[in-house]
């Protein structure tokens, strides 16, 4: 048989639903991509849990409610006392001077400032002044008793480690002091810290001192010694840094009169001991004659240099030098071996060398530049003899120049080492001159500033005695218990909806499992006191009959061919409305004039015979484990065209019935006259008899309770028959509740419901 209706790829678009291919939960025999599931949470889902856990969001939101309130009405009415002060950061002065405390110097901004004021009024030492001056524990004094502790709270190190444990733990607990006076009076500054607030105003410098009590009138003294003790201490404050300023400032100018006389005698012994007039004049006359010396021997240098070259050049081509071509003798001697020479060139042409008279001339040419190189030679010489002078010369100039510029540097120098301790000393004196007179002019303004300053805080509304408790305030309360109960009942709602893993409503059915929904069968109502399969057969007007008729009508057009001809009904476990959904489908198949058989194949706990009141002494048992005809255990019910095969006797071994051959032929299309066949087949978990059963039937379907199958079960009973090819038809959504009816799942439809003026419709 096939495991599922294939689809007819001729089939019209319009047709119904429709078999899936390829379902979330498994992997299609063809392997094709399997859907992803959609676990996700939606908004709709969201305002589901909370209409769903309504009464236990509106039960917690009432029970924080009702305590927040009694508890607010057993407080003791607590008052408010309020005292506004001004707080400036400087304070107005009646003269202009400086006063010690440096108000108006201050390293840290505007928002600082106020931030140390407010921790001032904070302080312990404000409450410890606002305590002694109203005398708050005067009725606390106690006897006092030793500050050492007893004898057994010693841990020695031979204790136990509970023992030290223990000991550590009592010392966490126990004051250090055991002097009750002590111990009273921090409890007495403590609880008057815990009283009084400070409220800064927004965006101004007021400052709001509030203390609360019980009794109003002390509220108001509090506020107002509190606020008269800040100003109080502020001025003591001002007059101490002055008075402070004083004694410093007069200990810091003996010292500083100290150092400048000592400073201004050792100025003086060194002027004496260096016959010092004026270290400025003297250091410009020596600085100008090194000058003057830098640029001589700038100079000489100079000359040397050129000495030095022409003395070389001299050397190096002194045939060639301009003296020895411009001298008389030499230029006139060269002339006449020019002309000799020109002679004895034109005397070549016709006599030849050896001839008398060119021998004669040659002697002539050669005896001339004899005495050509004689006179070179006694220009050269006396040339270079003055080149080698002047250069020597240069060079003593520069040698004497140097000594001279250096001798002016040491002097220099010398005179420098005078002036830098000259001018240190001078320094000196005058920095410890200029610190003793500022000393001594802030000294005298200090005494003359102290007793004229002003406070820079002020009062601006005195407390007055509160005339109505300032909390609890019920209201204030009830509206913070009601808003914590509703924040408790839903973070409850969500943790119940969260640990409920369950198909909560119908569109989940096909976002989880991936299966089609072909039905949805709402919750019964018991008030009538006539059973579930009775609403569904006797009343056609119930809900109950109509969902069941809109699966069948799903049924219809879930094929080419229409409603399957073998279809298996099961779920994860008993009780799921499995065996009554398999009863109303055979009963609204039947309705429509087919002949529909009814098959109870849970051979383990059957239960339609009992709701169409029929034996089962012999049924599919006997069928499945002989030959014996179907028609023999075939019977007739009450319902037209119905016919039913019941259990029959449990037998030990339902799988292996089920896997045989008989059922195949009960199956078969050939076998009987039957129209459709409906199986209430056994559940999937625990057994293997509904996964044999589906394999041989045309299309099953997947029974879900609403509210109760887990979706683990679900997964896993889909997972079975996905692994043996078997894929569900759909699914049935049962005992879906009358809340999900604001979701499109309504019961009471147009025609139906409790309309006493629809017709009255007939078994069919």
């Amino acid at each position: 048989m096939n495991t599922a209706t294939p689809i007819d790829p001729a089939r019209p678009s319009g047709t119904g639903v429709v078999v899936r291919q390829t379902t979330a939960l498994s992997t299609h025999v063809s392997g094709t991509h399997t859907e992803e599931i959609d676990d996700s949470l939606h908004l709709r889902d969201l305002l589901r849990i909370i209409l769903k856990r309504k009464w236990w969001i509106v039960s917690a939101s009432l029970l924080v409610l009702v305590l927040a309130t009694f508890y607010t009405l057993l407080q003791t009415p607590i008052y408010r006392a309020t005292t506004t002060i001004q707080i400036e950061r400087n304070a107005a002065r009646v003269v202009d001077f400086k006063d010690g405390t440096n108000s108006d110097q201050f390293a840290y901004d505007e928002r600082e400032f106020l931030a140390t004021q407010y921790e001032l009024l904070k302080s312990k030492a404000l409450a410890e002044r606002v305590m002694e001056s109203l005398r708050l524990d005067l009725d606390r004094k106690r006897p006092s008793r030793s500050k050492e502790n007893p004898a057994g709270d010693e841990v020695l190190a031979s204790d136990g480690l509970l023992d030290r444990i223990l000991a550590t733990m009592r010392k966490r607990r126990e004051p250090a002091v055991r002097d009750l006076n002590i111990l009273d009076r921090e409890s007495v500054i403590g609880s008057l810290r815990g009283a009084v607030s400070i409220e800064p105003v927004r965006n101004a410098r007021l400052v709001k001192i509030n203390a609360d009590g019980s009794d109003p009138a002390l509220a108001a003294k509090i506020a107002n010694t509190w606020a008269e003790s800040f100003i109080a201490s502020n001025l003591e404050r001002r007059v101490d840094a002055s008075s402070y300023a004083k004694t410093f400032l007069q200990q810091q100018l003996a010292a500083t009169k100290e150092k400048l006389e000592e400073s201004e005698r050792q100025l003086n012994e060194y002027t004496r001991q260096k016959q010092i007039v004026n270290v400025d004049d003297k250091t410009n006359l020596v600085a100008q004659s090194l000058q003057e010396f830098n640029a001589a021997l700038s100079r000489a240098e100079q000359d040397r240099i050129k000495a030095e070259a022409t003395y070389s050049e001299t050397k190096r081509n002194l045939a060639n030098s301009r003296e020895v071509l411009e001298n008389k003798s030499v230029s006139s001697l060269r002339d006449s071996k020019a002309k000799l020479e020109t002679d004895y060139q034109e005397q070549l042409k016709v006599f030849k060398p050896g001839f008398p008279k060119m021998q004669q001339l040659q002697s002539q040419i050669d005896e001339l530049d004899k005495k050509i190189k004689a006179e070179i030679a006694l220009v050269s010489n006396s040339i270079e003899t003055s080149a080698k002078a002047a250069f020597d010369a240069a060079r003593i100039q520069e040698s004497q120049l140097r000594a001279r510029a250096d001798s002016a540097k040491r002097n220099v120098l010398e005179l420098q080492n005078q002036g830098i301790r000259y001018n240190i000393l001078k320094r000196d004196v005058d920095t410890n001159r200029e610190i003793y007179n500022g000393l001594l002019q802030r000294f005298k303004e200090v005494g003359v500033a102290a007793g004229v300053g002003t406070n820079n805080i002020s009062v601006v509304d005195k407390a007055d005695t509160p005339l109505f408790p300032f909390k609890p305030d019920v209201l204030r309360n009830a509206m913070i218990g009601l808003a914590l109960g509703l924040m408790i009942g839903l973070g409850l709602a969500f943790l119940l909806e969260h640990l409920d893993d369950s198909i909560k409503f119908p569109d989940e059915v096909e976002r989880f499992t991936g299966l089609t929904l072909v039905g949805v069968v709402p919750k019964a109502s018991t008030r009538s006191g006539m059973a579930i399969t009775s609403q569904v057969a006797e009343d056609p007007r119930s809900a109950l009959a109509e969902a069941y008729r809109s699966l069948r009508t799903a049924l219809q057009f879930s094929t080419s061919r229409g409603a399957p001809r073998t279809l298996a009904v099961t779920s994860c476990a008993k009780g799921e409305g499995k065996s009554t959904s398999a009863f109303s489908i055979a009963l609204a198949l039947s309705q429509l004039g087919k002949k529909v058989l009814l098959v109870d194949a849970d051979m383990r706990n059957p239960a339609l015979h009992k709701v169409l009141g029929q034996d089962h002494s012999e049924g599919l048992s006997n069928l499945l484990s002989s030959s014996l005809d179907p028609l023999k255990i075939t019977r007739l019910t009450a319902h037209s065209g119905l016919y039913f095969i019941s259990a029959g006797p449990l037998p030990p071994n339902p799988a292996e019935l089920l896997s045989g051959d008989n059922l195949s032929k009960l199956l078969a299309p050939g076998s009987s006259t039957f129209d459709h066949i409906v199986v209430d087949a056994p559940p999937v978990l625990g057994i293997a008899d509904a996964v044999v059963l589906c394999k041989q039937v045309d299309a099953c379907l997947f029974v879900i309770e609403c509210g109760r199958t887990r979706k683990t079960s679900i997964r896993n009973a889909l997972k079975r028959l996905h692994q043996t090819g078997t894929h569900p038809l759909g699914a049935i959504l049962t005992k879906l509740p009358s809340s999900s009816s604001l979701y499109g799942y309504d019961s009471n439809y147009y025609y139906y419901g409790d309309n006493p003026n629809a017709p009255k419709l007939g078994k069919v």
